[in-house]
């Protein structure tokens, strides 16, 4: 009787098993993603919409007429979103983005590790590349680099998991022009370069690659990135870009860009960790990580990739940290090698990877509810909007500093070079070059001020007595002061939305 009863249930419970994992997962990604979008974007999504959509040649700085410490390729990415109509087409670009970073991974790991693996690294890779506790609901460089780092590592592992000898090489040829495209959207998106060398070194060392096939694969891999970088130089340098300034731009400011990063406010980049670590922690994957090295490390027949995981993981941590902002969308670097690291683990330990990977999909469902609910603020939409409605053609604006969303949504351009705050402290330190400005015919009309120490800066340095010698303070919004040049007369800009944003799809609260 009791067997009776319980068949119906079996049976359901069978038909749960033999449902596709990777198709359901994928698009539960695509539909969590959807749901994330909101009206807005964040201060990075409109500053780089604005210096993509004017990237030209005979401009006046790094890209057009603005400077942006970013690779070239995440600017191409940007421009093709702006012509497909902006921030929709950016989120869509991020969502494809999402969905092919987890498909390639679902696919390494089933190489790998097996099919089961790769069901449990489908789910880890989903979660993180949607959950708000990782960053991943604005569509960053680290988001649009992730697709490329999952297919270089996807490559890397087929350059010895194929009989093939030009299957091989052209797996190798696909690492490196991968591994160069990830770079050349966010310069510090190394894992496919670290991940080939260690997987490749320790597959020879343990006899699953020849020593003249290393050979090869190194050769190979050389030449897909040296004709990935040639490819995007090419199209930097018809743009007006050239090689020597983008790598100035790069690298050595980012040494330039960390002092100023450790003369700020200690109080905030305090604020920023302390939220950095909680998010993590809540993410549930030290726990993942935790199992992977008491596991996964120890018992897995894959000594090559679990060995070239384990390093990038490092280098994803320091990767993290090293740069002092610690901003949640850092986290991203690492979602590919940790899902990875799930599927390994899963061989040795089940049970523990189970429990550990239902924890990171409730997290990231339970955080991607309450940004649904209570979307991220985009004062930068509020403000921009209210200066377009009472703007003039041939009007122009200058932030101070940062919200460079401000300026995509005001509709207007602007005659400083540096959108964000980290140029202008690098490379104007002293604002010699913005005093000049204002003092100049070519002043802009309008001026966005952000935040007491911005406020600071511009005493010390003098230019706040310029400021109040030429403009007239019209208007405060969203914590921004709005000042208009003396000698125009607009209308007075008024706040008509709220500055907390709202979501793209109807009827949601």
């Amino acid at each position: 009787m009791t067997a009776e009863v319980l068949q119906p249930t079996r049976r359901l419970v069978e038909r749960v098993r033999t449902v596709p994992t990777l198709p359901v997962v994928l698009g539960l990604l695509a539909i969590g993603r959807l749901l994330e979008f909101r009206q807005g974007g964040s201060p990075d999504e409109g500053g780089f919409l604005v210096v993509a959509n004017q990237w030209h040649a005979g401009g006046t700085s790094l890209y057009g007429n603005y400077w942006v410490d970013r690779p070239p390729l995440l600017l191409v990415i940007y421009r093709i979103a702006d012509l497909l109509g902006g921030l929709g087409a950016l989120r869509v670009i991020g969502m494809v983005a999402a969905v092919a970073t987890a498909a390639l991974v679902a696919d390494t790991a089933r190489v790998a590790f097996g099919r089961r693996a790769a069901n449990w690294s489908v789910v880890v890779a989903a979660a993180l590349l949607l959950s708000p506790l990782y960053g991943a609901v604005d569509v960053n460089g680290e988001l649009l680099a992730a697709p490329f780092i999952a297919l270089g590592i996807r490559a890397a592992v087929e350059v010895f998991h194929t009989d093939e000898q030009l299957r091989s090489r052209l797996a190798a040829l696909f690492t490196g022009a991968a591994a160069v495209a990830a770079l050349l959207i966010k310069q510090n998106m190394a894992d496919v370069v670290i991940f080939a060398a260690i997987c490749w070194i320790v597959a020879w060392r343990t006899h699953r690659l020849k020593g003249r096939d290393l050979v090869d694969s190194i050769l190979f891999a050389g030449a897909g990135f040296v004709a990935g970088y040639a490819v995007v130089m090419l199209w930097a340098l018809a743009h007006g870009s050239s090689p020597g300034d983008i790598y100035q731009a790069t690298y050595p400011f980012r040494i330039t860009a960390a002092h100023v990063i450790a003369q700020g406010s200690a109080h905030a980049s305090g604020i920023r960790l302390e939220k950095l670590v909680d998010a993590f922690t809540w993410s549930f994957v030290p726990l993942l990580l935790v199992a992977f090295a008491l596991f996964g490390i120890r018992r897995s027949r894959q000594p090559a990739i679990v060995a070239a995981l384990a390093v990038v993981l490092v280098f994803d941590a320091a990767s993290v940290f090293a740069g002092g902002s610690y901003w949640l969308h850092y986290l991203i670097q690492s979602a590919p090698a940790v899902a990875l690291a799930a599927g390994a683990t899963s061989l040795a330990a089940p049970r523990v990877i189970r429990a550990a990977t239902a924890l990171v999909a409730a997290s990231a469902i339970i955080a991607t509810g309450s940004v649904v609910a209570h979307p991220t603020a985009t004062p930068g939409t509020t403000v921009g909007d209210a200066v377009r409605s009472v703007a003039q053609p041939g009007d122009t604006l200058v932030l101070a500093f940062g919200d460079a969303d401000i300026l995509r949504n005001s509709g207007l351009t602007s005659p400083y070079p540096y959108l964000w705050s980290i140029p202008s402290r690098g490379l104007d330190p002293d604002l010699t070059l913005l005093r000049g400005l204002l003092a100049g015919p070519s002043a802009p009309t309008w001026i966005v001020v952000h935040g007491d120490s911005f406020k600071q800066r511009l005493h010390t340095t003098g230019t706040a007595a310029l400021i109040i010698q030429r403009y007239k303070l019209v208007s405060r919004i969203c914590g921004r002061s709005i000042y208009l040049l003396d000698t125009v007369h607009r209308a007075v800009p008024t706040q008509d939305r709220t500055c907390t944003g709202g979501t793209l799809l109807p009827n949601l609260p």
